[in-house]
């Protein structure tokens, strides 16, 4: 059995059609919510995200892709004891072996759309209570932004790298007030670099701690409709390729087509989502998981 690349690939991509706070601000916390380290390269200053570990992105799969893969591992594993057995897999092989394991991917797939649907209310409701907030941020922040550049402006080349780790001390957690107060002196030759790269953090770590659970449920809202999207596309191909009943499958096409009208739309600047919850249901026929 081939997988279909829809497990392997993004379920589709889109544009902005309008310039949310996020990207008028130049703010993606999906990085900036993750640990990093700023490094200078060259005249440039780089915010480097640190890769997680294999054991974490084991702990992250959700419900739905971990009963996905299992699954898909369940069947494969039954496959190919066939094909070991009879030396090739027919279609005969496909339409006794492949059915077994529909409920799951059912099951999967009701998974995904019910991860959507929490995620996309709790964004809705933090959207709308921290909406000042954004609009404040997305002035504040390029300022911010602007004016650490133009501190940064001032380090040479050759000093770069030994800057750098001074500055990601000076805003790590655990770092001593005696020893942050040492490093400002250090960068005392550097007007403005210390204090224009603390106030960027701190304005940074307060909107994570206002944002983040917004943008959080935004992420999971995007998750659990690429997942939805895949393996439906997954499940309407193993139907193909095991003979299943016509009328399933069109079942399943015309609700993937559904969801990746939402898809694009979940990808879209944040205020372009929250709409009243029934404008943002697929075009029936409706996954039946799929509540406001």
């Amino acid at each position: 059995m081939v997988r279909s690349a829809a497990l392997d690939a993004p379920a589709a991509t889109a544009a902005a059609t309008e310039e949310s706070p996020f990207v008028r601000a130049g703010f993606n916390p999906e990085e900036m919510f993750q640990k990093t380290q700023v490094k200078f390269d060259g005249d440039k200053v780089l915010v480097q995200a640190q890769a997680p570990s294999e054991q974490a992105l084991k702990e992250q799969q959700t419900p739905a892709q971990k009963l996905m893969t299992e699954t898909l591992n369940a069947a494969e594993k039954e496959l190919a004891a066939r094909k070991a057995k009879n030396g090739s897999i027919g279609e005969a092989d496909l339409k006794e072996i492949m059915p077994k394991y529909f409920p799951k991917m059912k099951e999967a797939v009701a998974l995904a759309d019910t991860q959507a649907a929490a995620g996309r209310k709790t964004a809705a409701e933090e959207y709308l209570r921290v909406k000042p907030d954004l609009e404040k941020f997305a002035t504040d922040f390029p300022k911010a932004m602007e004016r650490f550049g133009k501190a940064s402006d001032a380090v040479p080349e050759a000093e770069g790298e030994k800057v750098g780790a001074m500055l990601t001390e000076l805003n790590g957690e655990k770092t001593s007030a005696a020893r942050k107060a040492e490093i400002r002196k250090d960068l005392s030759k550097y007007p403005d670099l210390a204090e224009s790269s603390e106030a960027l953090m701190k304005m940074s770590n307060i909107a994570e701690a206002k944002f983040g659970k917004m943008y959080q449920g935004i992420t999971d809202m995007q998750t659990g409709l690429t997942q939805g999207l895949a393996y439906r596309g997954f499940y309407a191909e193993s139907l193909k390729q095991s003979g299943g009943d016509p009328k399933e499958l069109d079942r399943v096409t015309k609700e993937a087509q559904a969801v990746a009208q939402l898809y694009v739309r979940a990808m879209q600047a944040p205020q372009l989502l929250f709409m009243p919850p029934e404008d943002l249901q697929p075009r029936k026929p409706l996954p039946p998981v799929i509540k406001a």
